[in-house]
């Protein structure tokens, strides 16, 4: 009776070991290939037109603390950088960027993507160690982005 328990014993460790595998295989999958492909960006569709939409998205960039540093409202795009903050550490600093890309769509839609990258920069040795940009995956900064963007439409709406 014993050795029939430890039989079953290991095969349910062996099974739950194939099932962990199978998901940490998934992970190290997706991993790869947000690396070759990139982070995709956040979407949303907004009802509105090009010009309006861009006007909205500028103004919750600057509510979010972001500084418009190129693009604008014929190339359908907005790039903004955050104020630089202190890193991990006294010799290193962070800053986030943001990337906003506009597409019309059918019936008066705009697609807005959003894409937010973490940039770390150790400034104690910038030729070994140059800042790495990093594209956030899952940041409420993408919430409070399209939140933001949503109070500036209403706004618009109710002038």
């Amino acid at each position: 009776m014993r050795r029939k328990t430890i039989g079953h014993l290991f095969l349910l460790i062996a099974a739950w070991s194939l099932v962990a595998g199978c998901a940490s295989i998934e992970s190290v999958r997706s991993t790869v290939q947000e690396r070759i492909e990139g982070v995709p960006p956040k979407v949303r569709l907004v009802q509105g037109e090009q010009h309006q939409v861009y006007e909205a998205a500028r103004r919750a960039m600057d509510k979010l603390g972001y500084e418009q540093t190129s693009g604008g409202p014929a190339q359908g795009r907005l790039e903004g950088l955050s104020h630089i903050g202190a890193g991990d550490n006294f010799r290193s600093s962070r800053q986030r960027s943001i990337s906003v890309h506009l597409l019309p769509r059918d019936g008066g839609a705009i697609e807005v993507q959003v894409q937010l990258k973490e940039i770390i920069e150790d400034s104690y040795d910038k030729l070994a160690n140059p800042a790495t940009e990093t594209p956030m995956r899952d940041s409420a900064g993408y919430d409070a982005f399209f939140e933001e963007l949503e109070r500036q439409l209403q706004g618009e709406k109710g002038k």
